[in-house]
């Protein structure tokens, strides 16, 4: 059997999604823009389900990742039904001894074998990554 949801109108053009787990998403499509618009709503998606994919192959390769990002930017048609054209990933990693290659590879597993979502699209998707070395400050010296 299939995943299903469940998309409730509330107002306007609010609608609420309802997995049968009981986890929720609100959308908005109209201008009142309460909460995310579906199509926005795609976007976070992708970079949900690539981010599951990295972290989870950069813990098992024992990465020190201190922080995890994904920025996801989308160009549109300009007309209806405004699809996107291309989709741009931005991936910041920060930690400590973070090997580029294990984060390419994270990278390379997420977007061609284990995201659904990315699987499903028929855009292309291009990607950069951004890696930083955690830095602590010492506390300073306190005067005698």
């Amino acid at each position: 059997m299939g995943k299903l949801v469940h998309v409730t109108w509330q107002r306007h053009r609010s609608f609420v999604a309802t997995t049968n787990e009981g986890h929720v998403a609100a959308m908005d499509g109209g201008p009142d823009g309460l909460a995310m618009s579906p199509s926005t709503l795609l976007l976070a998606a992708l970079g949900g389900c690539v981010s599951t994919t990295v972290i989870g192959v950069l813990e098992k390769k024992r990465q020190q990742v201190t922080h995890f990002q994904v920025d996801v930017t989308g160009e549109q048609m300009p007309d209806w039904p405004k699809a996107y054209t291309h989709i741009h990933l931005t991936y910041k990693v920060r930690g400590k001894n973070i090997d580029p290659d294990a984060v390419a590879r994270a990278i390379e597993l997420a977007e061609t074998k284990y995201c659904t979502v990315s699987a499903s699209l028929n855009v292309p998707i291009s990607h950069s990554i951004e890696i930083t070395e955690e830095t602590r400050k010492e506390p300073a010296a306190q005067p005698a």
